[in-house]
């Protein structure tokens, strides 16, 4: 093989690898975020929607095309002699439309209101999609503890049914000890396999989000709560800036200016013509100019219905900005709530019912080995410690989907996405 094929060869290779091991790179929060930008088709979409919007103004306001005219007029046949005839001539003209003062001005206005409430629609998307990556995450993030606590306490369990083993081995325990020790390590095997599914379907929402065929995730090594600390009025008043809500206003002020254009159409457009006639040597050339009027004459049956529909039009706004802003603070005061009961639950597992089970497992544990306790009253103790462990991370989960979830509501990052939360 010739000495310039190998080097190509050996740096296709080497792009491959590189590659391979970037598919292979677990994403961390930022690396989400940024996958979720470029790549979800969703916002794609709304942003190609809302870079549309902004060329239709320029459009709306530019007089109509002028148009060019050739004109033939012959004696006796098309295209006779222009010495035929005085009446002969070639005329070459052109015309354009002027719409009454004004018109134009106003279908620009409104374009470029409903372009900046296209923008507003697309800064939704982002923020309603960015909010479902996060919980998506913290879902992910809660079935990836709750498998790295499982495999802890399987092991605690695996530790007490040697002593089960042990202490049966030399007569002072029973063999139920032993068998109720095997059932419980396999009831977390069960466990393990149905939180594999729930950590792949978390996965699997979270490609789908990125438009990616799959994806590997990066855990944080320790997952503390967010702090949080906007007031309900604080947020009340913060949904005035939600992506959502201005869009509608958005459209209000285009409706707006939509009535404006109504009133406007009742004046009447106009047109002009220029054009010049060319004869045959012997005769003088003519010149016509003409003035066109478009009369509305039929405003009753048709100006009229227009300006009432942009009425209705504009109402329809109102109502949707309406409903908007009804709809946004309920969700802040929904989550508002779930944050405050989820703190206070949060903390009541912090300082009271996860270092009390902690240590009612380590009594149970000691006196059990010297026989001061029967063995199911150590494993009740062991399992209400695994079931708080494991209600402790999906209260965690919970305080910060709901905080994920304001994100949109109020128009802006509440709290940072990384790897760990201060």
């Amino acid at each position: 093989m010739p000495a310039n094929t190998r080097r190509l060869c050996f740096c296709m290779f080497l792009v491959a690898t590189a590659a391979l091991h970037a598919e292979e790179k677990p994403f961390g929060p930022q690396d989400l975020l940024n996958g979720l930008i470029q790549n979800n088709p969703e916002i794609q979409a709304a942003r190609f929607r809302f870079e549309a919007a902004t060329k239709r103004p320029s459009q709306a306001g530019t007089l109509p095309e002028p148009t060019a005219s050739y004109t033939n007029l012959g004696v006796g046949h098309p295209f006779s002699r222009l010495n035929a005839s005085e009446f002969s001539y070639q005329g070459f003209g052109v015309s354009q439309g002027l719409p009454f003062p004004g018109k134009l001005g106003l279908a620009s206005e409104e374009a470029k209101r409903e372009a900046e409430s296209e923008q507003q629609k697309y800064r939704s998307v982002v923020f309603d999609l960015t909010a479902r990556l996060k919980v998506a995450y913290y879902e992910w993030l809660t079935v990836q503890k709750a498998i790295e606590l499982t495999h802890k306490n399987s092991d605690l369990l695996s530790r007490f049914e040697e002593i089960a083993r042990s202490r049966y081995t030399v007569g002072k325990g029973l063999q139920q000890d032993v068998l109720k020790a095997q059932l419980e390590v396999s009831s977390l095997e069960r466990e393990i396999v149905m939180l594999d599914e729930k950590r792949a379907r978390a996965e699997a929402e979270i490609a789908s989000l990125l438009a990616v065929p799959s994806i590997s995730l990066r855990a944080p090594a320790e997952v503390q709560t967010s702090t949080f600390s906007m007031s309900l009025d604080e947020l009340v008043r913060a949904t005035n800036e939600a992506p959502r809500i201005r869009a509608e206003q958005k459209m209000v002020d285009a409706r707006a200016v939509g009535i404006n254009r109504s009133l406007k159409d009742f004046r009447p457009d106009f047109g002009v013509n220029l054009q010049w006639q060319h004869t045959g040597s012997n005769f003088r050339d003519y010149y016509m100019a003409t003035v066109e009027v478009k009369i509305p004459i039929y405003y009753a049956r048709k100006q009229r219905y227009a300006l009432e529909e942009s009425y209705s039009r504009l109402n329809e706004a109102k109502e949707n900005y309406r409903a908007a802003q009804q709809q946004e603070v309920l969700k802040v005061k929904t989550q508002y709530l779930t944050i405050q009961s989820s703190e206070r639950i949060l903390n009541l597992y912090k300082t009271t019912l996860l270092p009390q089970a902690q240590l009612t497992v380590d009594s149970a544990t000691s006196a059990y080995e010297v026989g001061n306790t029967d063995f199911l009253t150590l494993i009740t103790n062991v399992t209400n410690l695994i079931t708080l462990e494991s209600q402790y991370y999906d209260e965690l989960a919970r305080h910060e989907e709901a905080i994920a979830r304001l994100e949109p509501v109020v128009g802006r990052e509440l709290v940072p996405f990384r790897e760990t939360n201060p």
